[in-house]
Formats: structure tokens, C-alpha cells, sequence
């Protein structure tokens, strides 16, 4: 099966959300670590300078991706 290219930054909650994700697309995926990315300043930054042209942001629908939505989106 040929991957699926995407242009755009991929974020993703954890590293099993990337791992699956990596199986059918061809993009640059990072993960947020969950809500260790709340006081990780660096990958704070890196996610600013990359969305600068766009993003496509995929949290769980949880309360917890919720917040994590909420608070790349303030960044």
C-alpha cells in the first residue's frame, strides 16, 4: 500500500498515535507527549515556528485531548 503524502505537520498526543499514524501517511508527525507539552518550553516553541503555515492537530476526544487542544491553540 503507497502512503498517503500530507504537507502539512502532523500533532499527535503520544508515540503510539504517531506509530500508527506513520504506517499509512508520509508526513512529519510529532507528538506533544501528552500534558508533559503544558511546561515543555522547547517543544512549545518548535510547535509554534512549524504552525506557522498550518497544522493538522489530531487529539483523542477525551477530556485530556480536550485540553491539550485548548492549550496548542493559545501557543
Amino acid at each position: 500500500m503507497e502512503k498517503i503524502k500530507i504537507n502539512l505537520p502532523i500533532i499527535v498526543e503520544g508515540r503510539y498515535d504517531k506509530s500508527a499514524l506513520m504506517g499509512y501517511l508520509d508526513a512529519k508527525i510529532i507528538t506533544t507527549g501528552g500534558f508533559s507539552i503544558f511546561n515543555d518550553k522547547e517543544k512549545q516553541a518548535l510547535l509554534r515556528r512549524i504552525s506557522q503555515n498550518g497544522v493538522i492537530l489530531l487529539t483523542d476526544s477525551d477530556g485530556g485531548g480536550k485540553q491539550i487542544r485548548r492549550f496548542l491553540q493559545t501557543i
